[in-house]
């Protein structure tokens, strides 16, 4: 099994732009986010991941969000 994984911070927006180099190459079925909220609580949850080519982050609780994140995938089959 072959993962990637990209990190950083989401802020305002909520919006993680996945890297382009995973466009078709990973199975868009294993990924999987890990949130870290900032400095306050917050009820963050991924709203949506449109074509696998970002990930929407929303607060339950309707603050600001400001978190890491931790995104991994599995490469897919014909990637490897």
């Amino acid at each position: 099994m072959n993962t990637v994984e990209f990190r950083g911070t989401v802020t305002v927006d909520g919006i993680i732009e996945l890297p382009e180099t995973w466009a078709n190459k990973i199975d868009v079925d294993t990924i999987h986010v890990q949130l870290t909220p900032k400095t306050v609580f917050q009820e963050l949850f991924v709203y949506q991941m449109p074509y696998g080519k970002s990930v929407v982050i929303r607060n339950g609780g309707g603050g600001v969000i400001n978190a890491f994140f931790t995104v991994t995938a599995e490469l897919s089959s014909d990637a490897q």
